[in-house]
C-alpha cells in the first residue's frame, strides 16, 4: 500500500470515529451518480452564504480537510467576489482556465425549531408508585421545555466536465452557539461520505 493511499485509509478511519461521536450532524439524504466512475481532484468549494466571512472560514476549513487527503481544492472566494450573485454562468466564467475538476456547493436549505422536554434532574424513574408521587409532591427542580433550531444543509458536487451533478446529500445540524461547530462539523460529515464513496 503506498503512503498516500495509506494515509486516506488512516484519515477516513479517524473519521469515522469522530462521525459516530458527533450526535449534532447526520445525514438525511443522500443521491450518487451510478454512472461516474473515477476520483475528483481540483475542486472549487464554494459556501453560499451571505455572511462573507463564515464562507471563508468555512470553504478555507473545506479546503485544509481535503490538503489533509492530499486532493487539491480551492475556496471560492479566490475567483469569485462575495458581491457577486452565484449564479451557473458566474462560476463558470470564474474556473475558466482555472484547471477546476469539480464544484461543491453547500448551502442552508431549511430551518426548523423543535422542542423537548426535560425531566427534573434528580427525578428517579425506578421509584415505585407511591414513592415516585411523593417526591413528585416534593418536587423543586420543575421539568422544563428546551427549544432549539435545526438547520438542513444541501451538498451538490458536479463534474466539470460533463456539467452533471455526480452526488447529493442533505444533512441535518442542531444550530450551535458557534457557527464554527456547525461548519467544522459539516465538512467532516462530507468528507467522510466522499472518501467512502470513492469520489475523492
Amino acid at each position: 500500500m503506498n503512503q498516500t493511499k495509506l494515509l486516506k485509509t488512516i484519515t477516513l478511519a479517524l473519521t469515522t470515529i469522530v462521525i459516530t461521536a458527533c450526535a449534532n450532524t447526520r445525514p438525511v439524504g443522500e443521491w450518487s451518480n451510478e454512472s461516474f466512475s473515477g476520483k475528483l481532484n481540483n475542486i472549487l468549494i464554494i459556501g453560499i452564504t451571505s455572511r462573507s466571512t463564515r464562507r471563508r472560514v468555512f470553504e478555507d476549513k473545506f479546503v485544509e480537510g481535503l490538503t489533509a487527503l492530499k486532493v487539491n481544492a480551492t475556496p471560492s472566494y479566490k475567483l469569485i467576489e462575495s458581491s457577486l450573485y452565484l449564479s451557473r454562468a458566474v462560476v463558470e466564467n470564474a474556473i475558466k482556465g482555472q484547471d477546476i475538476g469539480a464544484v461543491l456547493v453547500t448551502r442552508l436549505a431549511g430551518i426548523k425549531g423543535k422542542e423537548v422536554y426535560r425531566h427534573p434532574d434528580n427525578q428517579d424513574e425506578n421509584l415505585s408508585y407511591f414513592s415516585y408521587y411523593d417526591k413528585a409532591l416534593q418536587q423543586s427542580n420543575d421539568g422544563y421545555y428546551d427549544q432549539y433550531r435545526i438547520l438542513t444543509l444541501e451538498t451538490n458536487l458536479y463534474d466539470t466536465k460533463s456539467g452533471e451533478l455526480v452526488w447529493s446529500m442533505q444533512s441535518e445540524t442542531i444550530d450551535a452557539s458557534q457557527p464554527r461547530d456547525v461548519i467544522e462539523d459539516q465538512i467532516e460529515l462530507t468528507i467522510y461520505k466522499l472518501a467512502k464513496r470513492e469520489l475523492i
